[in-house]
């Protein structure tokens, strides 16, 4: 069951496409992480999918039906922006209130229990707490209420490692027990090769990769650049979907092929190289390197 859907998204502001044409989908109960360099769209794509934003042309679909701010599909649905904005003066336990009381359900002891867990105080004004505190309570005011699918902007980025680990722990539980759908951006992406089961890299505002993350792990290697390797790349590839990058003296080679995997000694890409890798260079199809050769 599809919990996301985009369909040739487009969103243009002024003269700058922030979109072109996003298309993938999202499987209910997956943990899939957005990357991209900064300004490849995945904010603005966030925004959309939270019915903040209207796109200039396309189809979104979020937990079977299009974004919007009616109430009923909005109480199916988390959403916390990079500013991750809350009012100073009040405290975690008076948010926790106001949450019972305009939504069902709430889980308030979890939320607590979450509270405790990374040591955030929940009598304590919001001004009082650390940016990245501030943050983590955002993530867990939206997780409270149980939504079918969270969408969260960045909510690693201030994070210090222990919390990041613990706040992802979380996030996989609250799939796991619950299969809610989580999409969130992140810049670390060390950190989501452990965690998300499912990758979508924008660069310049267009899907550049788009599959489950131990697909996109099973299929790229690094291999030295060599005039051998390169001749058994344009022998034994499928010149219509195995693709390489040349940089320097390694090749980052994408293929099913498990034979020229032992041919080459080639050895498994992480996923942070391939992301790197994909958003510094463009892929050359091995059709493309048979025609130049």
């Amino acid at each position: 069951m599809k919990a996301i859907k985009v369909e040739a998204v487009t969103k243009t502001y002024r003269q700058n496409k922030a979109l072109a044409s996003v298309t993938f989908e999202i499987h209910k109960g997956a943990v899939a992480a957005l990357v991209g360099e900064n300004g490849a769209g995945k904010s603005t794509l966030l925004h959309i999918l939270a019915g903040l934003v209207r796109p200039d042309s396309g189809v979104t679909e979020v937990s079977g039906s299009a974004p919007t701010q009616d109430w009923k599909w909005l109480s199916r649905i988390g959403f916390v922006d990079q500013d991750a904005s809350l009012q100073g003066g009040m405290t975690l336990n008076r948010y926790s209130k106001m949450g019972k009381d305009l939504n069902t359900p709430w889980n308030e002891d979890l939320l607590l229990a979450r509270c405790d867990q990374l040591k955030i105080p929940s009598g304590r004004p919001i001004k009082q707490l650390s940016g990245g505190q501030r943050h983590v309570v955002a993530v867990l005011l939206a997780l409270a209420k149980e939504p079918e699918v969270m969408l969260l902007d960045e909510p690693l980025a201030s994070l210090d490692p222990i919390s990041r680990r613990t706040l992802l722990g979380i996030l996989l539980s609250q799939a796991y027990d619950k299969s809610t759908t989580i999409l969130l951006s992140s810049h670390l992406v060390s950190d989501l090769e452990r965690s998300c089961d499912y990758l979508v890299l924008l660069s310049g505002g267009s899907v550049v990769l788009s599959k489950p993350t131990d697909e996109i792990l099973g299929t790229h290697y690094w291999i030295t650049n060599s005039d051998k390797n390169l001749e058994l790349i344009r022998q034994m590839c499928d010149a219509e979907t195995d693709y390489m990058i040349e940089l320097d003296s390694q090749i980052l080679l994408s293929t099913t092929n498990h034979e020229i995997v032992n041919l080459t000694g080639a050895k498994p890409a992480g996923l942070e190289e391939i992301v790197i890798a994909r958003m510094s260079s463009s892929p050359i199809f091995t059709k493309q390197a048979q025609t130049e050769r």
